[in-house]
């Protein structure tokens, strides 16, 4: 089969098609052919060494596709051959033939093309354990999204939608306008505005009681500042970086703040089925209708894969960027 090569030692190496053996899908795993796959900022760090896959994962990058299945693993029962599915995986996604293990993908929606349901996994999935498995949004007054522009964050808005939540976010000025016509009710312009002074005046100092974060070490302290009494802070990403000096963290203390971290890609499987199913039982009949769908910022055939990375690279996308495999 034909995949996508880089080379991890090299920084930014052009990406490449390639050839290699066909996997094998393992007892509980579904090998599908793709038809999409979507891009994340995981795969941009993959790509530079500093982002490796868990042990016993492919080494070809990509998280998340759509697909037919072609093959069954000896115990898997709930898929047989011909079905299209759509599910997140450990690696191995960028290419012709994936195998997903069999609680981590789900029937795709006939509503959706391959290319929204390749948009998918990894963005909802993110945002759902964030939202509503490591903390409870449906219980909360006021929730602050960063990068509320990105896969995740829009992906959150669409998750969010019927709360009553006061849901506000943050991005470049550019952005904004695509935010508020997500669904986020505020924005605040990170470039030019204290999202910390927003805070305070839009709750009268009280602070909100959820935030999602990707950006890490620069906003921490603002982050726990924001934060009001039993408030949650959840990281999911330290693109800022991971040093903090210097921060004074009496609200940790004093508000009762609970600080949490996470990824999907070293979690357990079990874990990874059980958020499957969770996002499923809450979500699936809006999947079925089409009132949930993703954002798909640039649809891209996959030998324009450099193209790809260097747009998301460069930070214009609102949304997703995926990739398409034409069908033999």
């Amino acid at each position: 089969m034909r995949f996508i090569n880089h080379q991890s030692s090299v920084t930014n190496p052009d990406l490449y098609l390639d050839e290699t053996r066909t996997p094998v899908p393992g007892p509980e795993e579904i090998l599908i052919e793709v038809r999409a796959f979507g891009l994340n900022r995981a795969d941009l760090l993959q790509r530079q060494g500093k982002y490796p896959p868990p042990r016993g994962a492919s080494e070809i990058l990509g998280l998340e596709c759509s697909g037919v299945v072609r093959d069954l693993g000896s115990m898997v029962r709930s898929w047989k051959i011909g079905d299209e599915v759509c599910g997140l995986v450990d690696g191995g996604a960028y290419a012709e033939y994936c195998c997903i293990d069999e609680g981590m993908a789900w029937r795709k929606s006939p509503v959706l093309s391959w290319e929204e349901s390749a948009a998918m996994p990894e963005a909802y999935l993110t945002a759902y354990q964030a939202l509503f498995e490591l903390m409870d949004v449906t219980a909360m007054k006021y929730i602050l999204i960063h990068a509320a522009a990105s896969g995740v964050g829009t992906a959150a808005i669409h998750l969010m939608k019927g709360l009553s939540v006061q849901k506000w976010g943050t991005a470049s000025a550019n952005k904004l306008s695509y935010c508020i016509d997500q669904g986020y009710e505020r924005m605040i312009d990170y470039r030019e505005e204290s999202f910390r002074e927003k805070i305070y005046e839009w709750t009268y100092h009280r602070g909100v009681d959820g935030i999602v974060d990707f950006v890490g070490g620069p906003y921490f302290e603002d982050n726990i500042w924001s934060l009001g009494m039993d408030g949650k802070l959840v990281m999911l990403g330290l693109l800022g970086g991971v040093k903090i000096k210097d921060i004074n963290i009496l609200p940790i203390v004093a508000r009762r703040l609970s600080i949490l971290g996470s990824t999907l890609r070293s979690r357990t499987r079990a874990y990874k089925r059980s958020i499957v199913a969770g996002f499923i039982e809450r979500f699936g009949p809006r999947l079925s209708t089409g009132s949930l769908r993703p954002v798909v910022y640039a649809q891209l055939d996959w030998t324009e894969i450099n193209r790809a990375h260097n747009l998301m690279a460069s930070n214009q996308n609102c949304g997703k960027i995926v990739l398409t495999i034409p069908s033999k």
